[in-house]
């Protein structure tokens, strides 16, 4: 162990290194388009998430990481609107229905992903197309149509990044576009449902914190919520699209969400098993464990008892019994026992001073199990308190 304390040292201090390096490196960008309101880098949400309550002031805003039919189930909502935003929307028939339940009643849904359900586009009568094309060399823009939200200059971004469009749109008056892309593909409609109606974005990343910090995209972003009623009392956002079921998915995702918390594990982890390695070669040989001798005639004595027992041969048991007491008093006493009489009682009383009423009463016992063919529990009792009682009062 002593030779090996160098080389763990520079284990340790080259470890330490790399850790302090590790922590104060930059932080690279996560360009992934995640869509998450706790998502701090380009294409998450948060800065979206964290200004609506600048943008609806007078709104109770919630946040949901539980499936639509969850939270909408049993739940009669009015004036209010419900805000999903996600890579993709996949719906199952209950949610699907919940949520056509909750826009027929007169609330709001903006929905925008890169790609949803077959059966939610088929009942909105939509089609979504995400790819310009091909030999397309500059960015899409985008704007809206109503003239008083309109702008003076297109808004813009990244190459390949807001080119959604829906490339087929219900034919009948409950289809409204909003707004396009600048070759008129519309980008942004109103689907009118029951008493409520659909907000549908092809678009998703114009909700993401790189766009809102664009130029004025974030004056795009603010134009397209301003199609919530301003009737509405609360406003449900969709985590569960995007982050998933409420609950970590692991045990260690708490740990593992932290840049200190991960690497405070994992050094616990090196430690451990750098421990287990070091501790394999014992100090010294194992002592092996003698197992004490056992006592096999009280097994014997508990077999033997256990039969009679179990055949109910009291008569058998109450001879043993007395044939042992005879044996104890002619080892210990020197007595003769083949006739138990009145001088035999007086020279066992003077030898053990056991009163002479017990040692009749012994005697009279045994002459009866002799007579009887049977032995019943009370007799056979009686005996073997009588000589029990004998033993302990003769060692005294």
């Amino acid at each position: 162990m002593k030779g090996n304390k160098k080389y763990i040292l520079i284990f340790f201090l080259l470890l330490v290194l790399y850790v302090i390096a590790q922590v104060n490196q930059p932080k690279a960008f996560d360009w992934s388009a995640t869509l998450q309101s706790n998502d701090k880098n380009p294409y998450g949400t948060y800065i979206l998430h964290e200004e609506l309550k600048q943008l609806f002031p007078n709104v109770t805003i919630q946040s949901h990481r539980l499936p639509i039919y969850n939270v909408l189930h049993n739940q009669y909502d009015e004036n209010s609107a419900y805000i999903l935003v996600a890579p993709s929307l996949n719906f199952g028939e209950t949610d699907l229905n919940e949520m056509l339940n909750y826009v027929r009643n007169g609330n709001v849904v903006l929905l925008s992903a890169y790609g949803a359900s077959k059966t939610l586009l088929d009942t909105l009568g939509v089609k979504v197309n995400n790819f310009n094309a091909v030999f397309d060399n500059d960015s899409t823009t985008i704007n809206f149509v109503n003239p008083a939200l309109k702008a003076a200059k297109n808004y813009s971004f990244n190459k390949s990044t807001i080119d959604g469009y829906f490339s087929a749109l219900d034919k009948k008056d409950s289809t409204v576009v909003l707004g396009t892309r600048n070759d008129s593909m519309p980008n942004f409609v109103k689907r009118q449902y029951g008493e409520g109606f659909f907000l549908l974005h092809a678009a998703p990343l114009c909700f993401s914190n790189y766009f809102l910090l664009t130029h004025d995209n974030n004056d795009y972003t603010a134009k397209v919520l301003s199609y919530i009623p301003s009737n509405t009392t609360t406003l449900h956002w969709d985590d569960y699209n995007s982050l998933g079921r409420t609950g970590s998915d692991t045990p260690l995702r708490f740990f593992l969400s932290n840049t200190f918390l991960h690497w405070a594990l994992m050094l616990a982890v090196v430690a451990i098993v750098l421990f287990v390695l070091f501790e394999m070669k014992r100090k010294q040989r194992i002592i092996p464990v003698i197992e004490p001798l056992r006592n096999t005639t009280l097994d014997f004595v508990e077999t033997v008892s256990s039969v009679y027992f179990s055949q109910r041969d009291n008569k058998s048991i109450a001879q043993k019994k007395a044939q042992f007491w005879m044996e104890y008093i002619r080892q210990h006493y020197y007595i003769p026992t083949q006739k138990m009489d009145d001088a035999f009682v007086q020279q066992l009383h003077r030898k053990t001073a056991v009163p002479v009423t017990l040692i009749e009463s012994i005697i009279h016992d045994i002459v009866r199990t002799e007579a009887q063919p049977k032995v019943t529990d009370d007799l056979l009792l009686q005996l073997s308190n009588s000589i029990d009682e004998f033993y302990q009062l003769s060692k005294k």
